[in-house]
């Protein structure tokens, strides 16, 4: 399902660091029951819905429109702009691949930033590029400082462990409260030969240019204490997507320019 891969790799992250109110959410192949002729039925899977509605899919989406996409239907009434949201791996609190995208609309191009809680639509590319750059600094300033309390967590527990104490002890003296990751990023699907191409490959799509950030962090450390490891560094890499290429780049700025060059030879 088209949800599948962006919500496994959400759910991948450990219980301990993701908050608490998306723990529950489940991929869509997971929640799915079929009705008699096999397909997702809302009739019969009213919590399954609310919990897709609620957690898994971005806000706005309607049950119609969920029910349709969970049995692989693309709505004909979609926007591309409400396409690239999924692609991008919003759900209802994250976006695990910050992107843009350039669509055409109405003879023109039109851009579409998917950011958290910061997505924004542009007529003009310079202003697309700069907003995007601006919620990448922000995404990836605000990961990094996650990871780092986190770890600092990691190693204060596991120093507490070592002396002695015990872990229900230790969440109870902080009243349970404990870092989490809020603004996650992904890694790359290892199994795709083009990276994030489902999209520019949808026939509203096809002479859509993308950029798609993703995380591509250091080899996860050993435990520190029993099975509890610190979380590895971030390393984005950006995606540069049409139809037919996806290139990676480690730099923000080759991205941008690779999708400003591919940008001028898509028809608007």
């Amino acid at each position: 399902m088209l949800r599948q891969g962006i919500v496994l790799g959400l759910l991948l992250l450990t219980c301990l660091f993701v908050p608490t109110y998306f723990v529950g959410a489940r991929a869509a192949d997971t929640v799915q029951s079929s009705g008699e002729d096999g397909a997702f039925s809302a009739k019969s899977r009213q919590a399954d819905l609310a919990s897709l509605r609620d957690f898994v899919y971005p806000k706005g989406f309607s049950e119609q429109a969920i029910v349709q996409l969970e049995n692989g239907d693309v709505p004909d009434d979609i926007a591309i702009s409400d396409y690239a949201r999924l692609h991008c791996g919003e759900t209802s609190r994250f976006v695990l691949y910050p992107c843009i995208v350039r669509y055409p609309d109405g003879g023109k191009p039109a851009y579409y930033v998917v950011a958290q809680d910061a997505n924004m639509r542009f007529t003009d590319f310079e202003s697309a590029a700069a907003y995007y750059r601006d919620r990448i600094t922000d995404a990836t300033s605000h990961l990094a400082m996650e990871v780092d309390v986190l770890n600092m967590f990691v190693d204060d527990f596991c120093a507490q462990i070592a002396a002695g104490a015990h872990a229900a002890d230790i969440l109870r003296a902080r009243n349970g409260d404990r870092p989490r990751i809020f603004h996650p990023i992904g890694t790359p699907d290892p199994g795709a030969k083009y990276q994030f191409s489902n999209l520019f490959s949808w026939s509203k799509c096809a002479q859509c240019v993308g950029i798609v950030a993703v995380n591509q962090p250091d080899a996860p450390p050993e435990p520190t204490c029993g099975a509890l490891r610190k979380q590895s560094l971030p390393h984005l890499a950006y995606f540069v997507v049409d139809r037919n290429t996806s290139k990676g780049h480690r730099s923000l700025d080759e991205s941008i320019g690779d999708f400003a060059a591919l940008s001028k030879t898509a028809k608007p």
